[in-house]
């Protein structure tokens, strides 16, 4: 037996009754806070010293925003070393080796 047109239209009612309930319900919660994302620090090559405390202030910024994924000190490191060219990248090499062999 096939439903009557009555109770489809009720069932119809009832789905529709449910579907704005849902979405006056999700329109009230307030939006989910999303960590705003950061311009990542410029490359540091050590030629010109004075451009690392711009860098470090660049990269503590980073960690400060984002607390969750640096948690900790080694994940800071590796990131902010992840920048370093040149000479500087050469001058870390043997600490983050170290680093990297802790594991």
């Amino acid at each position: 037996s096939e439903p009557s047109l009555m109770a489809i239209m009720q069932q119809m009612t009832r789905i529709m009754a449910n579907l704005q309930a849902a979405s006056s319900s999700e329109a009230s919660r307030p939006p989910a806070f999303k960590t705003p994302s950061m311009k990542v620090p410029e490359c540091f090559d050590g030629t010109q010293p004075f451009k690392v405390r711009s860098f470090i202030q660049s990269c503590q910024s980073i960690f400060h925003n984002d607390q969750a994924n640096f948690s900790q000190d080694r994940k800071k490191v590796l990131y902010a070393t992840s920048f370093l060219i040149g000479r500087a990248a050469k001058w870390i090499e043997p600490y983050l080796s170290n680093l990297t062999n802790q594991d």
